[in-house]
């Protein structure tokens, strides 16, 4: 049995590189990935089980674990999920499911449009105290990020829009947000297309 801490270590590392895109596309070495993060491949196989399970990577007959990248039809369903989940914490808003006031934002604005998306999608699902609505919505936040990192190539006015949801986010202007950020979910999905075109593309380029 692998080092519970050597696992999670490999899990945490090869989670965050492909979630930042860094990480190679095609069969994965899972010899070489042992090597590269200095430990035996044995808690690398339970990471990649474990970001199996996340849909992170899959599966592939004969070529083993790859980076997945979602169809335009899955992608399509988890920008409506993630919405609807992000909507459902903003309903909370006019109720006491608050746990924490967001008055405050408590991570500023890189001017990275991915990373300020995730970051305000983050804030929104855990300042509301309902743990399972919390959790489920920062797994399909994860899911979005790397569609998120072609979005600015679909959509020319996606900084703009990222600064203008921080604003009514800061202010708790949970209606407006709620409004604007319908559109925002909506003008993806009905993008999918491309979205999942560029990510190949940007995964091929890599």
């Amino acid at each position: 049995m692998a080092d519970p801490s050597a696992a999670e270590r490999a899990y945490q590392r090869l989670r965050r590189d492909i979630l930042n895109g860094t990480l190679p596309m095609g069969p994965m070495d899972i010899r070489g990935l042992g090597d590269r993060l200095r430990m035996s491949v044995t808690p690398v196989r339970e990471a990649l089980a474990r970001l199996s399970a996340e849909r992170l990577v899959t599966l592939a007959p004969h070529h083993g674990y790859v980076v997945a990248n979602p169809s335009a039809r899955r992608l399509e369903h988890i920008y409506e999920l993630a919405g609807a989940l992000i909507d459902l914490s903003l309903d909370r808003a006019g109720g006491t499911g608050w746990a924490r006031l967001p008055g405050n934002r408590r991570q500023k604005a890189s001017g990275v449009y991915a990373d300020d998306m995730a970051t305000l999608m983050r804030e929104i699902a855990t300042a509301q105290s309902n743990l399972e609505l919390a959790e489920h919505a920062l797994a399909l936040n994860d899911r979005l990020f790397p569609a998120r990192r072609c979005e600015p190539k679909l959509f020319a006015d996606a900084g703009q829009e990222v600064a203008v949801l921080g604003a009514l986010w800061d202010s708790q202007s949970y209606g407006d947000l709620r409004l604007l950020l319908r559109k925002h979910h909506r003008t993806r999905m009905d993008r999918v297309d491309a979205l999942a075109r560029l990510m190949v593309e940007q995964a091929g380029d890599r």
